[in-house]
């Protein structure tokens, strides 16, 4: 359902820009087009932070806090064009980041490794501002993205009798939100360019739980303030290839 509004969303968008593109002061239509890249994020764990403090505790082999997770992003410029002496771009994207871990405990049938992998998915719709400062070098003055994402944390343990693997997802669809700023160099103007962005993005997820009801809580013993699995985003850092193509 999240994604068919989503799509809604951008074809609206998409369709009242190209009505009224003429009105706005546009010369022509202006571009379409794709990118691709990679991205990083920064986030603030909360439950999962003492997910991890609770494990360690017994832990023979300390796992590693979570915190900063990478992957890539695609997307599609629905439309950018010049505006007088602004370029402005309305887009949207997937993004799939993923951060893992692994440790190992003694129990009593003998050594236990776990694995343990986040992955955090946003769907975003967009626009950006800017300016160009040289002849191939444009400034983003804003970017603004509303997301909505989700999150898939698994746990494996390996020992001599098997495996055990729970998948949590998050109970609701979380909405957030990234504003920064970039450079866009031109390669071949209009057509190829390579794009930086650097923004603080906005990330909350609030509660866990698996496909049978089992809740993230109730795996461990978390602190008295049960406080959401991750309680908020941080710096976020893209780099991306451009390519577009004139209406």
């Amino acid at each position: 359902m999240i994604k068919k509004i989503f799509f809604v969303i951008t074809f609206l968008i998409f369709s009242f820009i190209r009505i009224h593109a003429q009105s706005f002061g546009f010369g022509c239509l202006g571009l379409v087009g794709g990118y691709g890249g990679y991205s990083y994020q920064q986030y603030q764990p909360g439950m999962l932070n003492d997910f991890v403090n609770d494990f360690n505790t017994a832990a023979t082999d300390k796992l590693n806090q979570f915190g900063k997770a990478d992957g890539y992003r695609f997307g599609l410029n629905f439309f950018r064009a010049d505006f007088s002496g602004f370029f402005v771009t309305a887009k949207g994207y997937y993004q799939q980041l993923g951060e893992s871990h692994s440790a190992q405990n003694t129990g009593r049938d003998g050594p236990v490794n776990y694995d343990f992998d986040l992955t955090l998915k946003s769907w975003g719709i967009g626009f950006d501002v800017g300016i160009p400062i040289l002849s191939v070098i444009n400034w983003k003055i804003l970017d603004g993205t509303i997301l909505i994402n989700s999150a898939r944390f698994t746990s494996t343990s390996n020992s001599l009798l098997g495996t055990f693997v729970q998948k949590f997802n998050n109970e609701k669809t979380e909405i957030g939100y990234s504003l920064g700023s970039g450079f866009v160099i031109d390669v071949i103007k209009n057509y190829i360019s390579i794009e930086g962005i650097a923004a603080y993005s906005y990330l909350k997820i609030d509660k866990m739980e698996t496909d049978d009801n089992i809740k993230f809580s109730e795996i461990f013993s978390p602190t008295d303030d049960n406080p959401p699995f991750i309680k908020s985003g941080g710096f976020n850092a893209v780099i991306q290839l451009n390519v577009g193509f004139p209406l």
